[in-house]
């Protein structure tokens, strides 16, 4: 028994060394899921709100020395941070806390805050700036998931080393189109987020627009932004009916019970209403007294009383349940004037944006120029990216990915591309004839 023992150790060691490295794996993969997460500095904005209570919405922006601070949750160290911590700090403050609320008919209620009803975000991160041989270099917004691609464009793109024609300059020419073909994107891509929120099943169509100047992915980004935004205003429509609903339940309740109760009391009323009559004939008979007779009115008086209050305060719950109902479908119709007015300005932008690409790819195409720039090989500029949380800059790539914060710095080189290639013409990038002004 003892060898079995023995032989039997360093199976058991080898076990507990198997689920000491399972152990290690699963914490890294957890810590390397964790240091993915954009961890917030100074100057982004935070915004959080509670599901059902419009008035404790708050935005407030990271200070310069890394703190947070939102009324009612006190002050948060928010730098270095990642928005889930925020979200579970706020979430971890609120909860359980008794708010007061005003409900449709003017009254108050107390209501208790959960804490998977509060909700925070980041909703403008800090800008990035780009600095070296664009045309216009400075400061510029930063939008999740924008690459350095696009950020040069919206800097005016790469000033060219060798000019090709006196006033000519197919650079500011490409980039005029790319800002133009990005405006026009975007403005469509809002027209079809709004179309779907007023209930139409419609498609996003890319094969209607011309090559991307700023990758494949461009589109997705334009999408996902607009998709975000979708999903997040319907969450926010079907919690507020949701809301209603348990209001409108819980009045029904109370309706329901009142009415059992006012058929419990017309029965009272009604038996107290014939022990009168039935006393009235016995005075005059002269075997009742006249107190005894006093007795059976004021019982026949305070049960019709109580009948008529709770047939009062019936028709009051109904009138409450009318108005609840009314400010809902009033809620939803102000909803849909509001989608249309916005489609209706979205649309006249859309028209607009389109127009100016039109006008972009035909003064291109009048020059014999392809609207996108060949990337890479010869010409390309050498482009490098200061990270904020980093200080040894970073040679990357048109479609690498930035951060909030970021510096991008762009060295051009020689433009070795050939004068004939640069004006052939490229019909493979002309626009449509679906894009169009309709």
């Amino acid at each position: 028994m003892r060898h079995d023992a023995v032989r039997r150790r360093p199976t058991l060691h080898r076990a507990s060394g198997l689920c000491a490295g399972v152990a290690i794996w699963v914490a890294a993969c957890s810590v390397a899921a964790t240091a993915q997460e954009y961890r917030l500095q100074a100057g982004d904005v935070i915004e959080f709100s509670v599901a059902g209570m419009p008035e404790m919405d708050a935005r407030a922006s990271i200070q310069i020395d890394g703190s947070l601070s939102f009324p009612g949750v006190g002050v948060i160290k928010a730098a270095g941070r990642p928005i889930s911590e925020i979200r579970d700090r706020i979430g971890a403050t609120l909860s359980s806390r008794l708010r007061t609320i005003f409900l449709p008919d003017g009254s108050q209620a107390t209501r208790v805050v959960e804490y998977d009803e509060v909700s925070a975000s980041v909703v403008e991160y800090r800008p990035v700036f780009v600095s070296g041989d664009v045309t216009q270099p400075g400061e510029r917004p930063f939008r999740p998931g924008m690459t350095v691609r696009q950020v040069i464009a919206a800097s005016g793109g790469i000033i060219p080393v060798t000019p090709i024609v006196p006033g000519y300059n197919p650079s500011a020419m490409r980039s005029e189109y790319a800002v133009a073909w990005n405006a026009a994107v975007a403005a469509s891509a809002r027209v079809w987020r709004l179309k779907k929120e007023l209930g139409e099943d419609v498609e996003f169509d890319r094969n209607a627009w011309p090559a991307a100047p700023d990758g494949d992915d461009a589109f997705g980004a334009f999408l996902r932004v607009e998709t975000d935004i979708y999903e997040t205003r319907a969450k926010n429509v079907q919690n507020e009916d949701g809301f209603l609903r348990a209001q409108l339940k819980q009045i029904e309740d109370q309706a329901t019970v009142m009415r059992k109760e006012l058929e419990v009391e017309k029965a009272v009323e009604q038996n107290d209403a014939d022990a009168l009559a039935e006393a009235t004939n016995s005075i005059k008979k002269g075997i009742l007294t006249a107190s005894r007779l006093q007795d059976f009115r004021s019982a026949a008086l305070f049960s019709s009383t109580r009948r008529l209050q709770t047939q009062v305060s019936l028709m009051q719950l109904e009138r409450q349940r009318n108005d609840l109902s009314r400010e809902s479908e009033r809620a939803a119709e102000q909803r849909r004037l509001d989608l249309l007015d916005d489609l209706q300005k979205a649309g006249l932008d859309a028209a607009q944006q389109r127009a100016r690409l039109l006008a972009a790819d035909e003064g291109l195409r009048a020059m014999g120029v392809a609207p996108v720039n060949p990337a890479g090989g010869a010409g390309a500029p050498q482009i490098t990216v200061v990270h904020s949380n980093a200080e040894t800059p970073q040679v990357v790539s048109y479609d690498s990915r930035i951060e909030p914060g970021d510096v991008i710095e762009v060295k051009r080189t020689s433009d070795a591309t050939p004068l004939a290639a640069l004006m052939a013409p490229d019909t493979d990038l002309m626009l449509p004839a679906s894009l169009a002004l309709q």
